[in-house]
């Protein structure tokens, strides 16, 4: 029978815990990329989701989606050899299958249909140019490559208000959205190229003299002849200019020494195979051109010029895809030079917003994992130009990744990033669920040396990682010892989760006497470990400074022997079976059961 103060005491701890803090997991994959698409009852329950509400979507000819005048192609895709292509739908709208109407082109609706794609094509600029280049001179100004820029720089420095400070805008910063030059020269939103001068002075604007220097000149496309006030200085929040991609396009040829679509086609297009990718005037008949006669020949067939580089391309969603996986492969980029791309240029003044080269990032916070503090970053790219709009959007801490191309003579407002939502929805929780899934299959289960060490790891749906329980090193309890080290304090609650690092190793097997080397028996897998105890209790709502999320400053912040305590590492065989796990700082093999 328990004392009145000791029952006193087991309900103070009870009601501590019930508002303990949640686990806080650095940023980045909680779990190793899932590849049990198939085989994971989250994911097939999803894409059964997805397929039923697709269905619905095809049937609703409300202004919102208008089904009956709207073609589409959607896929889902991962880095996964054996399911690259995890969901696709097409759809034809019943008004662009005559052969009167879609005025030559395709008449149904596939994998290798052509759209335009608009500001989608920002994307496969900085591509090529990482490509080509990589990232080396992303801290240089950009009037060193384009010296035409030289002359509109020092105007700046008596006008900074009127003029663009060019002598400070970097090739980075034009990639990364943050130039402060203006969205367009003579081209998209130039009210003098579009209406006459009586219709522009019933909208309330002035007449202007042919002769006013501010006039954009027919043809002459260069931002260093503009007359644009610029809308920020340098390296400011984005604006996002499409002169902005115009001016890397004319860099790069300064640099290489080729024609920009030459170098496209040679870094990205060929390489990748990517058949029905057009920098510009794709054949109409692998196309779905919607619309009247007139107008459609009109919207497909328009070029961009100099600003090409900036929303000019053709693609399909086939291809699409397989630029996305290539980008989460580094199939054409080394590993690091792509962990730099997929960071933020800056934030917004949405909270779970940024931008990055040239991405659009958005953060979403998991509701599925209630006891983590799980951010998923996405990064994509939305595109539209015409009666077309697109999207790509990667999930790097998936391996997966979609895309969206829509058609339509009168699109919907966001009518991509609406499909995407539809598909987040479903997808992200499942996506996390089959990670867990893979997870437990994986490293879950008991480890020990037979004699005074052992651990169990376990996942749990509502928690992030792979959790330590049971923890023992020569009869000590570890599970205690190394929350207390790591935060100078004695714990209530400890609570050890294992994290992917992204870091493993080849393992050598024996020699094989006929070939004279090494057969390849494995891999050694890192994890990073989080000490915590949770009976901090949780802020919210969050204070101005205070956080009970900062696991990423005491990383590594306990070693013994130079060797980290938080440092784990699995022995995987060939079959991709665990059979050991290694702390690094005990210098302890423990085998799995």
């Amino acid at each position: 029978m328990l004392s009145q103060n000791a029952a006193l005491q087991l309900l103070l701890l009870l009601a501590t815990l019930a508002t303990a803090a949640p686990n806080c997991p650095p940023l980045g994959p909680v779990f190793e990329k899932p590849r049990n698409f198939r085989s994971s009852a989250a994911i097939r329950a999803a894409l059964a989701n997805l397929t039923e509400a697709f269905q619905t979507r095809d049937a609703d000819n409300s202004a919102a989606v208008r089904a009956n005048i709207t073609s589409y192609s959607h896929e889902v895709f991962s880095i996964s050899d054996v399911d690259p292509v995890i969901f696709s739908w097409h759809r034809t709208a019943p008004a662009h299958a005559s052969s009167h109407i879609t005025n030559g082109g395709v008449k149904k609706t596939d994998a290798d249909t052509v759209y335009r794609l608009g500001s989608l094509t920002k994307i496969f600029t900085v591509y090529m140019w990482l490509a080509q280049d990589g990232d080396v001179r992303w801290n240089e100004p950009i009037t060193k490559y384009v010296p035409e820029l030289a002359e509109a720089a020092d105007k700046a420095k008596d006008d900074p208000v009127g003029n663009v400070a060019w002598g400070e805008v970097t090739v980075g910063s034009l990639a990364g959205q943050l130039s402060g030059a203006v969205r367009d020269y003579g081209l998209m939103g130039e009210l003098t190229q579009t209406v006459d001068q009586n219709t522009a002075i019933q909208l309330g604007f002035p007449a202007l003299n042919s002769s006013d220097p501010t006039l954009p000149k027919c043809g002459n496309s260069s931002p260093a002849s503009s007359k644009s006030t610029p809308p920020t200085p340098p390296s400011p929040p984005p604006p996002t200019p499409n002169t902005g991609f115009q001016i890397p396009a004319y860099a790069l040829e300064f640099i290489k020494g080729r024609p920009f679509q030459q170098l496209m086609e040679e870094s990205i297009f060929r390489p990748l195979n990517l058949s029905h990718t057009f920098y510009n005037k794709a054949p109409s008949n692998l196309g779905i051109v919607p619309g009247p006669a007139s107008a459609s020949d009109a919207q497909w067939d328009y070029q961009l010029g100099d600003e090409n580089p900036a929303g000019n391309m053709y693609s399909s969603i086939q291809d699409i895809s397989v630029l996305g996986r290539s980008i989460m492969r580094s199939t054409l980029l080394a590993p690091v030079l792509t962990n730099r791309w997929l960071k933020p240029a800056s934030l917004t003044s949405e909270p779970n917003a940024g931008v990055g080269y040239p991405w659009g990032i958005r953060r979403i916070v998991l509701s599925s994992v209630a006891n983590g503090k799980r951010v998923v970053d996405a990064y994509n790219k939305a595109g539209r130009i015409g009666h077309y709009n697109s999207l790509l959007n990667l999930l790097p801490d998936y391996g997966v990744g979609f895309s969206v191309l829509l058609a339509s003579p009168n699109l919907p407002a966001n009518a991509n990033v609406n499909l995407a939502d539809a598909l987040d929805e479903q997808l992200l929780p499942a996506l996390e669920e089959a990670a867990r899934e893979h997870a437990q299959d994986t490293y879950g289960g008991e480890y020990s040396n037979g004699e005074n060490s052992s651990l169990k790891i376990t996942t749990q749906p509502d928690r992030p990682g792979l959790g330590i329980e049971n923890w023992m090193s020569n009869w000590t309890d570890m599970q205690y010892i190394s929350v207390v080290l790591a935060a100078g304090y004695s714990a209530v609650s400890p609570s050890i989760k294992l994290y992917p690092t992204g870091l493993d190793t080849v393992v050598p097997g024996e020699m094989n006497r006929d070939t004279g080397r090494a057969a390849t028996r494995g891999k050694r897998v890192a994890y990073k470990a989080v000490f915590e105890d949770l009976n901090v209790p949780s802020r919210t709502p969050p204070s101005m400074f205070s956080t009970d999320c900062g696991s990423w400053v005491s990383l590594t912040g306990v070693t013994y022997g130079s060797m980290p305590l938080d440092q784990f590492f699995f022995e995987v065989d060939g079959s991709g079976r665990v059979f050991s796990v290694e702390n690094a700082a005990l210098r302890m093999f423990m085998r799995k059961s």
